[in-house]
């Protein structure tokens, strides 16, 4: 099958969990499929990591967004937003060059199915050309952006509620127009199926490399927790703020000397004045390998109350064999269940409580590891997640035969 994909960023550097999810499917797909794709890059990090994509990739094209005039080109998009009946996060990636790109494509190669890898680039199914398109919904965008707007105050409240209300008809739409919408969980695709009851979805959970992680072996440093997640977005800056105001404080009452390490990209340095005042919270920055890091903390925490899809983070946690604490947003979409893979806990003396079984119980900790494990041995691999695509994609060509 020959499937033209795409991106709104290089799957590579891995990053962050959809860059993961990306890099993996594409990797194991073109084992059998002959892959094109078309990619947004937006930092020259991204433009380097199209060179790891030729490795597979039968062709690779690249499209810059927001490099040459950041600015200007985000003040255009803004204007554009204020007469668009489309979101801004769709409207930023309705590129000329990008639609010339992939009529150019279509025209010359006789493709069997369009991959466009995000909602953002819904507008973008207009050039298929009667060619079967899957969409991926990584998360259900609306229901996302409703979350943020619940938590915001002031003129930025007033402005997301505009753009909960236009991402809405579009999201509803988009679902509709696509021959298959995969998306990362069961909750999502129900979701979805509610904005409008024509989607066609298959649910292709979110995997993890058991090969790659692996229980390490060594004990961790007592009282060490972990949070894996780039403060670039909203729901991981929101968790840490959860973490360092509401949690932590009441951990650290009955455990002194008690730190958490959080390891992700810091796009912006400001961010990290918000914790100023934290000193057992440590900032270790985007790295090129969390093993280690995991290693040495005795649990991973995921204080999420925002989110969507299923969470990377936590099958890779999984599967190094460490215990986790989630809130039950953090772990949705997940075939998991409360003190059997993991301990779930939603308000902040709740997980505090929860943190500290892990924290004083090695045998708890112990337990929850080895299950975790299980259950991505048994159900969360990269291989079995490219079948299912696999299906999406002939459910989508089929949908365009009938």
């Amino acid at each position: 099958m020959r499937i033209l994909a795409v991106t709104t960023k290089s799957p590579l550097p891995l990053n962050e969990g959809r860059a993961l999810r990306t890099y993996n499917l594409l990797r194991e797909l073109a084992t059998r499929h002959e892959i094109t794709l078309c990619s947004y890059v937006q930092s020259q990090a991204e433009i380097d990591g199209l060179e790891g994509m030729r490795e597979f990739c039968a062709e690779v094209h690249a499209v810059p967004l927001y490099l040459r005039a950041p600015r200007a080109e985000l003040m255009r998009d803004l204007v554009r937003d204020l007469v668009s009946d489309s979101p801004i996060l769709a409207i930023k990636y309705q590129r000329g060059e990008m639609v010339a790109l992939l009529r150019r494509l279509i025209g010359a190669k006789k493709f069997d199915v369009l991959h466009l890898d995000m909602l953002h680039l819904g507008l973008l199914a207009r050039e298929a050309g009667g060619l079967p398109t899957v969409l991926t919904e990584h998360n259900v965008e609306t229901a996302l952006l409703e979350r943020r707007e619940q938590h915001a105050s002031g003129p930025m409240k007033t402005y997301l509620r505009r753009q909960v209300k236009k991402l809405g008809r579009f999201e509803a739409a988009a679902v509709g127009d696509a021959q298959c919408v995969v998306t990362c969980s069961d909750n999502d695709a129900e979701l979805l199926r509610r904005m409008n009851g024509k989607a066609r979805t298959i649910t292709v959970p979110n995997a993890v490399d058991i090969e790659f992680f692996k229980p390490a072996g060594s004990a961790p440093k007592p009282a060490t927790l972990i949070y894996v997640g780039g403060l670039g977005w909203f729901p991981n800056l929101d968790a840490i703020e959860f973490m360092a105001r509401d949690i932590l404080p009441r951990i650290q009452k009955e455990m002194p000397g008690v730190t958490l390490t959080v390891v992700g990209q810091v796009p912006d340095k400001s961010l990290l004045d918000r914790f100023a005042d934290c000193p057992s919270i440590r900032f270790a920055g985007l790295v090129d390998d969390i093993r280690p890091f995991a290693a040495e903390a005795v649990a991973y925490v995921v204080p999420l109350r925002i989110g969507g899809g299923t969470r990377l983070k936590i099958l890779d946690a999984f599967a190094m064999g460490r215990p986790v604490v989630s809130t039950s947003i953090g772990c949705e979409g997940l075939r998991v269940a409360h003190d059997r893979e993991l301990l779930m806990a939603d308000d902040a003396e709740s997980f505090a409580q929860a943190t500290l079984r892990v924290l004083r119980d090695p045998a708890l900790a112990a337990r929850l590891g080895a299950a975790g494990r299980d259950c991505v041995v048994r159900e969360y691999q990269w291989a079995s997640a490219a079948r299912l695509m696999d299906q999406a994609y002939d459910t989508a060509r089929a949908a365009v035969g009938a």
